[in-house]
């Protein structure tokens, strides 16, 4: 086991050096085996050193590492390739003091927001909708897509408050997404909306929500 100092907290890296079948994480093209950290690489920022990522099992788990806002010497110092500054003479396995990681999820850097799924029928009509929770602003913006026999009869976008969204009780939980995703599935979504709107699109439907996977993306 190596210790690699990553922006002011030290980073236990478990190294196998034979990857069990399927027990790996791949990130920018970099292959991780299990328990192993690293800062990720975005290509239009390069190398983020305020997130760690760490892959368990398969999946990527990053954090947001805050920095302390007091340090016990009067001038800290940045330092390139640190997420936080160091007091001059600091060894470099002590911990900072102060320094956390925020609770929120973050996938390559980017921080992943909740997706919610209601499925119901009503009138001989499939009634589907796609929840995403925001944060800025808070709200939920739905997706409504209302088909019948596998043509798209209607589709159309709410925004509700949290608490009106809490008092729904038929949503449930499916994932967790990042803005880039909801992006390219709004997008998609427009399309398929017009395409659908004349003939049966079962597959383009299910293919659209994939999108928001991000383990399957």
């Amino acid at each position: 086991m190596d210790s690699q100092q990553a922006s002011g907290t030290i980073v236990q890296i478990v190294i196998n050096n034979k990857h069990k079948h399927g027990q790996v994480c791949v990130s920018n093209g970099k292959t991780y085996s299990h328990g192993e950290s690293w800062h990720p690489n975005l290509r239009a920022f390069g190398i983020v050193e305020c997130v760690l990522c760490t892959c368990n099992v398969t999946k990527q788990e990053c954090k947001k590492i805050h920095c302390p806002n007091r340090y016990p010497c009067k001038y800290p110092q940045k330092i390139d390739g640190k997420c936080c500054k160091v007091c001059p003479g600091k060894k470099a396995k002590e911990e900072l003091p102060g320094q956390s990681f925020d609770n929120k999820s973050y996938f390559c850097g980017e921080e992943t927001m909740p997706v919610y799924e209601s499925v119901f029928m009503e009138d001989g009509e499939t009634i589907r909708k796609i929840a995403l929770e925001t944060e800025r602003p808070p709200q939920v913006e739905v997706h409504v897509w209302t088909i019948r026999k596998g043509i798209l009869q209607h589709f159309h976008i709410e925004k509700i408050s949290k608490r009106m969204f809490e008092e729904l009780h038929h949503f449930k939980l499916v994932t967790r997404t990042t803005l880039s995703q909801w992006k390219i599935f709004t997008e998609g979504e427009a399309q398929i909306s017009q395409m659908c709107s004349s003939r049966v699109c079962r597959t383009e439907l299910e293919d659209l929500v994939k999108v928001l996977y991000l383990e399957r993306s």
